[in-house]
């Protein structure tokens, strides 16, 4: 099989960089423990149950999003026929709808005091059911509405966990803490971004070049590597409703839904990331004293 220079993801190259990079976390916490004199992060936050449950969250959304979102702009551009300017609204769904659920879900946080378990029990089962949906909604037959939805159910779900996530670490920090508590958020999310990235990417090098070769057409069969190393440029030149863009429609949509089902399967991790948890409450006094 090609692998376009490429690490399969089943080869041992993939695997032992996904492998030695998840012990390492490992060895860092080990190291700060034991060994370190001056610690990069403090001790007594970092063994923390909420903190280590929301900075698994953290990879653990990142990880899924990346898995769908890596080729998603190529993959409607194509599959729906879509202009440059539509194609960006439909990239940007995630944007505008988790910053306005964020809003919404800030308002629920300043009446009712709490957090958590409207991410367990609602932010995360919405977030289930947006990558759910990607799975079914992957091809041009299905329309674009299923994946609009789709897109809607985990842009509202990001806006709730994302915060969920920030105000977990805080809330189980004191003031000196705080900063440092959501840098390790966000290395959090540079890993499982980075690990979702990598699968996305190795996924799309070996299903979308198969699942092209056994739809095209005898005469532009021979095609097959350049129609994939061309992207999107090459790919839209094939008229829409021939039997070569409907295979390579077909592709784009086999090569989604490896990355959907990855983006679901993963977000299982999410319910004891969250579950560990101190139900903290937001209204708590952290400052005695006199402020000055």
């Amino acid at each position: 099989m090609e692998t376009y220079g490429r690490a399969q993801y089943h080869s041992a190259t993939f695997i032992a960089m996904v492998v030695i990079g998840f012990c390492l976390f490992f060895v860092f916490a080990a190291w700060e423990k034991y060994f370190a004199r001056v610690h990069f992060i403090r001790w007594e936050l970092f063994k923390q149950r909420t903190v280590l449950g929301a900075c698994s969250l953290a990879a653990i959304l990142y990880f899924s999003f990346y898995c769908w979102d890596l080729y998603y702009y190529y993959f409607v551009y194509v599959v729906f026929d879509l202009s440059v300017a539509k194609t960006g609204y439909m990239t940007q769904i995630y944007n505008v709808g988790s910053c306005f659920f964020s809003v919404v879900f800030g308002l629920y946080v300043r009446f009712t005091k709490q957090f958590k378990y409207a991410c367990l029990c609602f932010g995360l089962p919405l977030m289930f059911i947006g990558a759910g949906l990607l799975i079914h909604y992957r091809g041009a037959d299905q329309g674009i509405g299923g994946v609009i939805g789709a897109q809607i159910c985990i842009a509202f779900a990001g806006g709730m966990l994302v915060i969920g996530e920030d105000m977990a670490v805080m809330a189980s920090a004191d003031h000196d803490g705080v900063p440092m508590m959501l840098s390790l958020i966000g290395l959090s999310t540079s890993v499982g971004g980075s690990i979702g990235y990598a699968v996305a990417a190795a996924i799309n090098a070996n299903v979308f070049p198969a699942a092209l070769r056994s739809r095209l057409p005898a005469d532009t069969l021979a095609q097959a590597d350049t129609i994939f190393l061309g992207g999107y440029v090459t790919q839209t030149t094939y008229a829409v409703g021939t039997p070569t863009r409907d295979a390579i429609d077909y592709a784009w949509g086999q090569s989604q839904r490896g990355g959907a089902i990855a983006a679901t399967c993963v977000l299982v991790l999410g319910i004891p990331a969250i579950a560990v948890w101190k139900n903290y409450r937001v209204d708590k006094k952290q400052n005695k004293g006199t402020m000055f």
